[in-house]
């Protein structure tokens, strides 16, 4: 068919003019004509945005103004322009350079201008016959630099899993629901490798975390793939040992051209470890805490045994104890599993491994009775549900005396840190059960003392009143005498009781005061509770024995309406205390000090190195104490 002329050139300059609007529209590349030594002939929009230079300023330059010093040195301009010329494209992507200088990475194409078509209309391959050349990019620093740091990321990754094969891979698709993982990430959920290649259901991986922390690991994946929030959860996952696997994963959402979500890609690491590190830490300071409240070696056993058997996740663990020269084991304590038969108080022949390396002191670690050859009778040890064990044997003068025990009613390898982390429980249980028994020993010791104490005073009671007993006019002295002897024995007593070196100070006043004590109300005593050392305690019960022996005798207490005043108070370790008489008959100051007077005006505050005064009032005395409890 005859195309009319007219309409063909009237096409031809409307295409033309398209042609331009195109060049015009498309801001996201940049378009470049050249001719065919490389002299820019048009300059599109988009080469203006990206490159710098307006169409008017790149005109007639060359096409090397945006290229490297580098690459014009080596001539890659007219590297690019062969090459498109002989293969019919030449595709550019390197380093840049805009017109201020800085570099941006770039790619795009080159093509030749072909001036011959063929009947079609179709271009002719020419080398020879060319009008020039058009260059098309696009600025790609952003993306290659996004390209890069997830290449290292990557790297970092793929090293870290090297080293530690305990890091895993997955990128879940939210539109079909499923995860594609590597290795690691599939065998940590218990997903089958072969299928984990290829894409798993995401329920699948749920269903392979432990049912306890299912939902905190479904909502946190849940709340990443609506959110657009990274993801960060730690959940255990099933595990074929006694202790869970820990697992952290990580991870980072991808979107797509329109910026819709499409990809969770992440990493999935195993910190079981750490996790176990953590309890182990937390299991020390546990019994740390509770142990210092008790004061029975059975009862720290039973808690050293609760503590290490839940934090080590065995059937069983105890503490026994061996007679003298023998293997039989008295268990004093254990703990067990529920549905793990007890054996406390009873005596056993052979737990496992407890003959003659036990009584060379060296701790036994056997992981399968079976196959350990210090096992004599493998039957009769697991009976007792023991099918792996650490025995850690306590010596004391080149004996064994006891013993630490961990029982499992599986075969398992028994890891360093529990190893160490027993050994370490150990130390504290045995250093607590030291305590406890210095302790008894300490008071066992402290009421002898005591007890021969008194017997020295009541001796001395016994002797000052036979020797004095026929010097006439000495009545007066001797009971006084004898009184202060029981004084001191008071004050002993609440020593005694208090099995410590102090006392409480409302006891000392109580114990010494007791045999003076009137009808209620006659002695008011007011003041909190502070804790006096032994000096302190028998410098004040010879003070208040003094005073209230005066008190019946000549002061507030030898008439009917007479009142004590006892008061004390303690501030920042200084330490103040009176006795004010009222009511009772007048009180005239001797004209000479005796013994009692020289107790109450000097030594009294000398036990509490401070002082003490005795003041004679016309309605009753007054004594004074200050000093400080903290010597």
């Amino acid at each position: 068919m005859a195309v009319d002329k007219s309409y063909a050139e009237y096409n031809s300059a409307q295409i033309a003019s398209l042609n331009k609007l195109i060049l015009r529209s498309i801001v996201d590349h940049a378009v470049v004509t050249l001719d065919a030594k490389g002299v820019i002939t048009s300059w599109n929009e988009g080469a203006e945005r990206i490159l710098g230079w307006n169409e008017d300023e790149a005109i007639g330059m060359s096409a090397d103004i945006f290229f490297t010093d580098a690459d014009t040195d080596q001539n890659r301009p007219e590297t690019e322009m062969r090459l498109a010329i002989e293969k019919g494209r030449a595709e550019d992507v390197r380093w840049h350079v805009r017109k201020d200088g800085v570099r941006f990475w770039g790619s795009g194409l080159m093509m030749p201008l072909l001036k011959e078509t063929d009947a079609d209309g179709n271009a002719i391959q020419n080398p020879d016959v060319i009008d020039g050349f058009v260059k098309i990019f696009r600025d790609r620093t952003a993306e290659r630099e996004a390209n890069l740091r997830i290449t290292r990321l990557q790297d970092r990754a793929s090293l870290a899993m090297r080293r530690s094969g305990t890091v895993g891979v997955f990128d879940y698709d939210l539109e079909s629901n499923l995860i594609v993982s590597d290795q690691t990430c599939a065998l940590l959920h218990s997903i089958k490798v072969e299928s984990a290649a290829h894409g798993t259901p995401v329920q699948a991986f749920i269903d392979g975390i432990l049912p306890e922390d299912q939902a905190d690991a479904k909502q946190a994946f849940d709340a990443t793939a609506r959110d657009s929030i990274d993801l960060d959860v730690t959940y255990r996952v099933v595990a074929h040992g006694p202790r869970p696997t820990w697992l952290h994963s990580q991870g980072t959402l991808q979107h797509d051209e329109d910026g819709q979500r499409k990809h969770l890609t992440g990493i999935v690491v195993d910190i079981s470890d750490q996790q176990e590190h953590l309890r182990m830490q937390e299991a020390r300071l546990e019994f740390a805490d509770e142990v210092r409240n008790l004061n029975d070696a059975v009862e720290i056993a039973q808690l050293a045994s609760r503590v290490i058997g839940k934090t080590l996740y065995a059937t069983r663990a105890g503490h026994g104890v061996f007679a003298d020269d023998s293997d039989t084991i008295e268990i004093k304590a254990d703990w067990s599993e529920q549905g793990s038969a007890s054996l406390a108080g009873g005596k056993y022949s052979d737990l496992g491994g407890t003959g003659s390396v036990l009584h060379d002191g060296k701790k036994v670690i056997i992981g399968n009775v079976r196959s350990d050859p210090r096992v004599d009778d493998p039957s009769g040890v697991e009976g007792l549900g023991i099918c792996a064990l650490i025995n850690l044997p306590l010596m004391e003068n080149g004996k064994l005396k006891a013993v630490l025990f961990v029982h499992d009613a599986k075969p398992r390898d028994w890891t360093e840190a529990e190893i160490t982390f027993l050994g370490a429980m150990f130390d504290r249980t045995f250093a607590a059960m030291d305590r406890v028994r210095h302790e008894s020993e300490r008071n066992m010791l402290s009421e002898e003392l005591a007890h021969r104490i008194k017997n020295v005073l009541t001796i001395g009671q016994i002797i000052v009143k036979q020797s004095l007993r026929k010097i006439p006019g000495l009545k007066a002295e001797r009971e006084a005498i004898i009184a202060r002897f029981q004084a001191l024995g008071g004050a002993q007593d609440v020593l005694t009781r208090a099995r410590e070196k102090e006392a409480d100070i409302l006891s000392v006043v109580e114990a010494t005061l007791a045999p003076h004590l009137p009808q209620p109300g006659r002695i008011i005593v007011t003041g909190t509770s502070i804790a006096l050392n032994s000096q302190q305690v028998l410098g004040l019960s010879l003070a208040l024995h003094e005073l209230a022996t005066n008190a019946a005798k000549y002061g507030a207490l030898s008439n009917e309406d007479g009142q004590i005043l006892i008061n004390w108070e303690s501030i920042d370790g200084l330490f103040e205390f009176s006795w004010v008489e009222q009511h009772g008959p007048p009180v005239d100051k001797p004209d000479s000090q005796g013994f009692g007077s020289t107790i109450l005006q000097r030594a009294a505050g000398a036990y509490f190195s401070g002082r003490s005064e005795l003041i004679f009032q016309e309605n009753g005395i007054r004594f004074e104490l200050s000093g400080r409890l903290d010597r």
